[in-house]
């Protein structure tokens, strides 16, 4: 028994018809007729008393009637509302990712993308993290690392795990790693962050690396492609490198050795009311990933 059940019987029971029930409707009667009979039988109780020249209520009928009238009306005035209020957010949105972050929400904006059609979106990669919210004039960014500033607000998402990646070109002319002390023997990439600070050191579970590094990156994916490349060893997020490694391209050198290396957040400015737009992003994405 659905929504479209109990609406027929309603019907039935204003017009005191099946055939007039299944013209309001557009269906056959015969429809009607049967979909009413199953419902007397889930109930086991008849709904209606039939005569060649009338059908009316029964004193179960006109109960069921009662209860379950008001309930369909809040049903479909949930559905209205809530399908107009969906239609109603319509306008620009301009958020900011970090250079691999994307990889990461790719499918929850798409999502929200579907669930408003009004809305176009515009994505601008950044690098300098939450101070670029007013010199670019995004609604909102997601970022990496620690929110500092006055007048924001910062909703964590998610935290990104660290692995060690090089490529197979790498590795085949390169020493055996078979621990993390060998690491100091091999040609290493690192990471500047927003903030221009440099990891000196890995710092793992059961272990500490100290880097002298090859190359410097300040941004993930440049890093992401050095490593391809055959560049060196580098710490990447795992949700970077994770296609290269089913692909065969990259390598998680220790599997056993990881980094939880910051907090990914949806940040926006609280100097002023969020748009609609921005409001729905917001509450979309943290509810998606939440549930995820």
């Amino acid at each position: 028994m659905n929504i479209k059940d109990l609406e027929l019987f309603i019907a039935v029971a204003k017009l005191g018809s099946f055939s007039k029930a299944a013209q309001s409707f557009d269906t056959r009667r015969a429809l009607v007729s049967r979909r009413i009979g199953e419902m007397e039988k889930q109930l086991q109780a008849p709904l209606f008393t039939r005569t060649t020249r009338a059908m009316s209520l029964t004193n179960a009928g006109r109960q069921y009637l009662d209860q379950i009238e008001p309930l369909v009306d809040q049903l479909n005035h949930a559905g209205y509302v809530f399908k107009h209020r969906q239609d109603q957010i319509q306008g620009k949105l301009l958020i900011g990712l970090l250079p691999f972050v994307d990889k990461l929400m790719d499918k929850y904006i798409a999502h929200f993308i579907h669930a408003y059609p009004q809305v176009q979106l515009e994505v601008v990669i950044v690098s300098g993290g939450s101070k670029e919210l007013n010199r670019l004039g995004l609604d909102l960014i997601i970022a990496a690392g620690e929110v500092n500033g006055a007048n924001l607000a910062a909703h964590k998402l998610t935290t990104f795990e660290r692995k060690i990646y090089a490529s197979p070109s790498y590795l085949e002319k390169s020493s055996l790693i078979e621990d993390t002390d060998d690491l100091q023997y091999h040609s290493l990439l690192g990471f500047r962050d927003a903030q221009g600070q440099l990891e000196q050191t890995w710092h793992f579970q059961h272990a500490n690396v100290p880097t002298q590094y090859k190359v410097i990156c300040s941004d993930f994916n440049s890093l992401y492609h050095f490593c391809l490349a055959g560049a060196g060893i580098a710490l990447l997020p795992y949700v970077i490198a994770t296609e290269a490694v089913d692909q065969g391209q990259l390598i998680n050198i220790l599997p056993q050795h990881s980094i939880d290396f910051a907090d990914i957040s949806l940040t926006y400015s609280t100097k002023s009311p969020q748009s609609s737009v921005a409001k729905a992003f917001c509450e979309h994405l943290l509810r998606e990933m939440v549930s995820s």
